[in-house]
């Protein structure tokens, strides 16, 4: 739960509702592009993996801002961990960890972007 600090907004509920659609959209896609009968053509896929493409190059940003945020608050104000665990740990394995989802995402963007610019000069015969 978010901390709220004078000068500081607590985090808008959207935030996490907005994480909520992403989620359940992905898992529709999984669903809807189960079987040979997914695409009409190429061309449909190619508009995918180009929308693809941009959700994994906005990913980043946001990873390294959810980073900025952990490593703010505990500088701020220490955090409290439970059982034995130490808080300033979990934060720099947490951090990490994020920082190296961060570098993953970017390399996904990259990697759906080739894969769309190689399926965008395919037609059906």
């Amino acid at each position: 739960m978010a901390r709220h600090h004078p000068q500081q907004p607590v985090i808008d509920p959207g935030a996490l509702q907005l994480a909520g659609y992403a989620a359940e959209a992905l898992r529709d896609l999984n669903h809807l592009t189960r079987g040979h009968e997914a695409w009409a053509d190429p061309a449909e896929l190619s508009r995918l993996l180009a929308e693809l493409a941009v959700v994994a190059s906005r990913l980043p940003q946001l990873l390294d801002q959810l980073c900025c945020w952990l490593r703010h608050e505990h500088d701020a104000a220490p955090m409290r961990a439970d059982a034995n665990a130490d808080p300033a740990e979990l934060v720099c394995l947490a951090a990490a960890h994020l920082t190296r989802a961060s570098h993953c995402a970017h390399n996904l963007a990259d990697t759906l972007d080739n894969a769309h610019q190689h399926v965008a000069h395919l037609a059906r015969a």
